[in-house]
């Protein structure tokens, strides 16, 4: 999956939905949540939890 520079978050978390980024969180279990929640009400798209931390190394 390819993301835009500017549509992922420089710090914390963020919830990629079909490829693209929506909701910023400040911790993993907020975005975790969120990501949840979502998968519960629409199954057929795909979320990933993008950590910023993780992917600035």
């Amino acid at each position: 999956m390819h993301q835009r520079l500017h549509d992922l978050p420089l710090e914390g978390f963020a919830i990629i939905v079909d490829g693209h980024a929506k909701t910023t969180f400040s911790t993993r279990e907020g975005a975790q949540k969120a990501a949840i929640e979502l998968k519960d009400r629409f199954p057929a798209i795909q979320i990933e939890v993008y950590d910023a931390a993780a992917s600035a190394g």
